[in-house]
């Protein structure tokens, strides 16, 4: 059931990524090596992805204030994800992947950066989520 419910939450988010503005990063992660994708957010906008790779890797979203690293996406261990991440701040922001394995990693990352829908009259109503828009 767990699997089923991964699966369409996937199936739905990729679906949601099927519009033109989705970037799409392939990469060939190497044993010991980090990747980024990174990109600047104002406060309140979307960060839409997802992402696959070949074999677990730790992910996590930061970004940095001088010395300080913030995490507001804590570093975890994956193969796959999908989500929504919010800006509360405006900054430059990463999403990144460490490679733990001993072999090279494949990494296929599909997102994009939506505006803050939640601010948004759409007819009169206002919206509170983010519009889905990603790829095919």
């Amino acid at each position: 059931m767990k699997c089923l419910a991964r699966l369409l939450a996937t199936f739905t988010l990729i679906t949601t990524l099927a519009h033109a503005e989705a970037q799409l990063d392939q990469s060939t992660i190497d044993a010991g090596k980090v990747h980024e994708v990174c990109m600047t957010l104002t406060e309140g906008q979307n960060l839409v992805y997802f992402f696959k790779s070949s074999k677990t890797m730790n992910f996590n979203i930061h970004y940095h204030e001088g010395e300080t690293v913030n995490f507001p996406v804590e570093e975890y261990p994956t193969d796959m994800a999908s989500d929504v991440f919010t800006a509360t701040v405006e900054h430059g922001y990463c999403m990144m992947w460490t490679n733990q394995n001993e072999n090279a990693v494949e990494l296929e990352v599909r997102y994009e950066v939506q505006q803050d829908f939640s601010k948004t009259q759409l007819g009169g109503l206002t919206s509170s989520r983010a519009i889905p828009i990603l790829y095919e």
